[in-house]
């Protein structure tokens, strides 16, 4: 697929994640509905834990969805929320386009 990339929860006890793998671009809306997903499929408890994060993540794509989305030529783009913590919202982008108006 020429467009790849996930959202992950991460922490001490979990690990769960939401995937993209298509032939065509993701768009914001796309990405927004995996983010939701991501959400529902962990416990309230783990939730209540990355709601900053979560909120930081989305605004992130949202951002980058305004600059015209994410397009990966090389390097896959990797980010966290927050940085450098155990309990967190990973984004990988891995190849293509993502967050497109």
């Amino acid at each position: 697929m020429n467009h790849r990339g996930r959202f992950q929860a991460q922490g001490r006890k979990l690990e769960e994640s939401e995937a993209w793998a298509q032939p065509a671009p993701l768009y914001l809306q796309q990405g927004k509905s995996l983010l939701s997903n991501l959400k529902e499929k962990i416990p309230l408890f783990e939730l209540r834990k990355r709601a900053e994060a979560f909120q930081t993540c989305e605004q992130f794509i949202e951002r980058a969805s305004q600059n015209g989305g994410i397009n990966i030529v090389d390097k896959p783009l990797r980010k966290s929320f927050p940085r450098n913590e155990t309990e967190r919202v990973d984004l990988e982008v891995l190849k293509g386009n993502a967050f497109l108006p």
